[in-house]
């Protein structure tokens, strides 16, 4: 009877533990998206599957995390293999928040021009008229008056 259980109750943990793998690979953070939300998302699913009895062993969970970030972060994933970091998932959680402040920091600003107004992506007014171009560098000779 135990072995009877213990097979039907397997079953059950193994089709759990490939609903779990399936959402893991299908997980990928958006651009912009909040890093620490997702690498928690992701270790969340990587503590399901250990305690189904089949761990990721660290590099391959580090490298599924690595994979599912976005182009954003493409400097800092080969930075990180380049220098062979192999610490925790905490460390790269940690080196990820920091990453992200920089990326978000980097962004460019974008001007708006509405109803006349020129606004900046944090919505500051400028006064005046946007510059086309024209009057910028030296002024071109002007001709004598015809005697």
């Amino acid at each position: 009877m135990i072995e009877h259980l213990k097979e039907m109750f397997g079953k059950q943990a193994g089709t759990e533990r490939f609903d779990i793998v399936r959402a893991l690979d299908a997980l990928k953070m958006q651009e912009n998206g909040n890093v620490s939300a997702h690498v928690l998302k992701m270790k969340s699913y990587m503590d399901q599957v250990e305690r189904l009895g089949s761990p990721y062993p660290q590099d391959l969970a580090i490298d599924i995390i690595m994979n599912s970030l976005p182009k954003s972060y493409n400097a800092f994933i080969m930075n990180y293999n380049m220098n062979g970091w192999e610490k925790p998932i905490s460390n790269l959680h940690r080196k990820l928040k920091t990453t992200e402040k920089n990326i978000l920091s980097k962004t460019p600003h974008v001007i708006l021009i509405s109803g006349g107004k020129i606004k900046n992506n944090k919505g500051n007014n400028f006064k005046g008229k946007p510059q086309t171009g024209k009057g910028k560098g030296k002024k071109a000779p002007q001709n004598p008056p015809p005697k």
